[in-house]
């Protein structure tokens, strides 16, 4: 599992414990959620980078790399994590 599946195992554990300890193949789960959110990201990172400017010095590129890929998480994140719910719909009580 990498680091994106533990993320995603230890939000789900402190949302629900009761119901992350009764989840059935918690480690195959988590551990598919955590390669999709990192292809995702792989995905994502040339997008949110751009291309490289004419001699961008290697600081601004590194910079840019790391940026993009923080934007790429957060999308990823949002689209494969945070999207899902540890809460059956069915139990969910309207406000």
């Amino acid at each position: 599992m990498n680091a994106y599946g533990e993320l995603a195992r230890d939000l789900w554990r402190a949302a629900d414990p009761r119901r992350f300890d009764a989840m059935e193949g918690r480690e195959a789960f988590f551990g598919e959620l955590g390669a999709r959110v990192q292809n995702r990201v792989t995905e994502l990172i040339p997008v949110f980078a751009g291309d490289a400017p004419p001699r961008e010095p290697a600081r601004c590129r590194d910079l840019r790399l790391r940026t993009a890929k923080k934007q790429a998480e957060e999308v990823a994140y949002q689209e494969l994590i945070f999207s899902q719910s540890v809460v059956p719909a069915s139990e969910l009580v309207e406000a």
